[in-house]
């Protein structure tokens, strides 16, 4: 049986990990967060799922406690720890151990600088879910995992990886992971559009100007990911590239009607909840990626730039969550 070590027990790697140790899996868990391992450790890690809640007893560690050597390591904290995260686990990967991220964003590429691009995979998540407490984890799907490594082919290592994965979560191996996480990625940038104000998309988006704003944003998005040649995949919410801007507006403005209609007043969408708790998120690394990028493409994303801003300032107390902040994004619009 094969070493497993899970670095991050947050919403990800602990419901995936959690369905790992539940099947008999042997995994260590790694966390810094004080309060969540002491309920861990009291109370064991409770997983709220559809398919019916468990409770597993885990063993989980501070980074500075990790011993023995794993044959796969999980990296899933938020792409802002990804470079302290392999420091704490590469002296404990084995030779031929892989990496496999577990993450919002495109952390892969930094994966493969440190152990190759054979050891590396990269895995894009479906599967909404949060931390209800500390020790308690909640999603409400089933979820899915698309896997692979970055050059496409498919090794004996990754049937393995998805072979244990998929006992657990359903899964499939791709052979275009990264078109897979530009996918999500936009979807993860529309979560940090619909996080200006303590608002679901449904009350911050019924004006047509902040529509519109969401049309363009989205644009800017999938302009980067279109000119970096990630060829997308499409999303039960939408398919990416008929949001590109050389598509006429009034097409994707339709789109976006049509998603619209799932949208309820009572959701919010990305990572509003760590917003509102001062939990520093993942914004410099996912929706700053898309600038960074666009930027040295010479590409349009002002939009993209104004609401990285408008999170950074949030995160920092200088600006409210307030629909005010849609206000003055259309007005650079308009």
């Amino acid at each position: 049986m094969e070493r497993l070590l899970v670095m991050g027990t947050g919403p990800i790697g602990g419901i995936i990990g959690g369905r790992l140790a539940r099947a008999g899996q042997d995994v260590i868990f790694v966390d810094v967060d004080e309060e969540h391992i002491a309920a861990i450790c009291a109370n064991g890690l409770q997983v709220d799922v559809p398919d019916g809640p468990f409770n597993v007893k885990i063993s989980i560690a501070r980074p500075d406690e990790i011993q023995g050597k794993f044959d796969i390591v999980f990296i899933a904290v938020r792409s802002n720890y990804t470079a302290d995260t392999l420091k704490a686990a590469l002296p404990h990967l084995t030779d031929n151990g892989l990496l496999v991220s577990l993450q919002n964003g495109i952390n892969p590429p930094l994966l493969e600088k440190e152990v190759g691009p054979d050891r590396t995979v990269g895995v894009a998540i479906r599967m909404g879910s949060r931390r209800v407490a500390p020790g308690q984890l909640y999603t409400d799907s089933r979820g899915h995992l698309y896997l692979g490594h970055l050059h496409g082919r498919t090794t004996l290592e990754l049937r393995n990886l998805h072979e244990l994965l998929n006992s657990v979560i359903p899964s499939e191996i791709t052979a275009n992971i990264l078109a897979v996480l530009w996918s999500k990625l936009t979807y993860t940038c529309l979560g940090y559009f619909g996080s200006l104000a303590d608002a679901s998309l449904a009350t911050s988006c019924s004006d047509k100007r902040n529509r519109g704003s969401l049309v363009e944003f989205m644009g800017e998005v999938v302009a980067v990911g279109d000119a970096l040649g990630a060829r997308f995949i499409p999303l039960d919410e939408y398919n990416p590239p008929d949001l590109h801007p050389r598509r006429p507006f009034q097409d994707r403005l339709s789109i976006i009607n049509n998603y619209a209609r799932s949208w309820k007043p009572e959701d919010r969408k990305g990572p509003l909840r760590q917003m509102q708790q001062g939990i520093v998120t993942e914004v410099d690394y996912t929706l700053g990626y898309v600038v960074q990028e666009g930027n040295k493409l010479c590409l349009n994303v002002r939009i993209c730039e104004a609401v990285l801003d408008m999170i950074r300032d949030i995160q920092k107390g200088k600006r409210q969550l307030q629909l005010q902040n849609y206000e003055e994004i259309a007005g650079l619009i308009s």
